[in-house]
């Protein structure tokens, strides 16, 4: 059985969060299917700056599913 690519099927949202306090948030979606659980992180200054640190979280957290994978095909 194929499955989906891990790289087409998470993308990042980059997001005001409507309070000073908050600022902008970067988060971690699944296309197609709710993940059941928030991968978020709030109270960055700019855009540009949740947006960096968001595609470091989304790359950081894809290199674990790729890993997780193949340990569990190695088994």
């Amino acid at each position: 059985m194929l499955r989906p690519c891990p790289r087409r099927c998470f993308y990042l949202v980059v997001s005001w969060s409507g309070n000073v306090q908050d600022g902008w948030f970067w988060e971690i979606r699944r296309k197609r299917k709710p993940m059941g659980v928030r991968l978020r992180e709030s109270n960055f200054p700019s855009h540009h700056a949740a947006y960096q640190a968001g595609r470091i979280a989304l790359e950081d957290f894809l290199n674990g599913l790729v890993i997780e994978r193949a340990s569990r095909a190695a088994v």
